[in-house]
């Protein structure tokens, strides 16, 4: 179960963002108020379908971070795309289910976890919310890596830098009980068309 976060949420520069049942007006950006205010508080009722699992292996012994980080990416973005396309999000679900795998990745390298919660949704404006928590609360280099640009052939580029290219805007807040982090990203399916 996911914990309740509390403000403040730090967030990607220059998304327009809507808040859950937004109307016509204008909405702030994140650097306003941070990544979707609303969703700080348990949005139960506003979306029109939620899912959550946890994606990661029970026993970690004898496997590298790097290979439990593969392993759970590859069945995030899998059972990602699946749910997706069975809900019939109206957005591109191969680029938001990398979305997923990038989270989940980056959780398991950095967040100090194996086992790692991840939960969709659809909220009121036909957005995608993804939630992915890990055992850090705090997110070093954050704004650096949303700003990071390629100067030369990297071999890895940022995960981060890879989920905002496909269009997410992207914001983490630490949980209210102390227990990690929650990374949030949100995806607007008129944008990736």
């Amino acid at each position: 179960m996911m914990s309740r976060w509390s403000p403040p949420m730090h967030s990607s520069p220059s998304k327009v963002v809507r808040s859950v049942g937004a109307k016509d007006e204008p909405q702030p950006t994140g650097e306003d108020i941070g990544l979707h205010a609303v969703l700080l508080r348990p949005i139960v009722g506003a979306a029109s379908w939620e899912w959550s699992t946890t994606f990661g292996l029970e026993d970690s012994s004898g496997w590298s971070t790097y290979q439990l980080a593969g392993i759970a990416a590859s069945s995030a973005r899998i059972q990602g795309r699946s749910r997706l396309t069975v809900a019939h999000w109206p957005g591109d679900v191969e680029l938001a289910s990398r979305v997923v795998a990038v989270l989940v990745d980056n959780a398991v390298r950095h967040g100090g976890i194996v086992r790692v919660p991840v939960r969709l949704a659809e909220i009121r404006t036909r957005e995608l919310l993804i939630e992915v928590s890990d055992l850090a609360p705090q997110f070093p280099g954050f704004a650096e890596v949303l700003g990071w640009e390629p100067t030369g052939p990297e071999r890895r580029r940022p995960g981060l830098w890879q989920a905002r290219g496909f269009g997410a805007a992207l914001a983490y807040a630490a949980n209210e009980d102390g227990s990690g982090k929650t990374v949030q990203a949100v995806l607007n399916p008129e944008a990736m068309a």
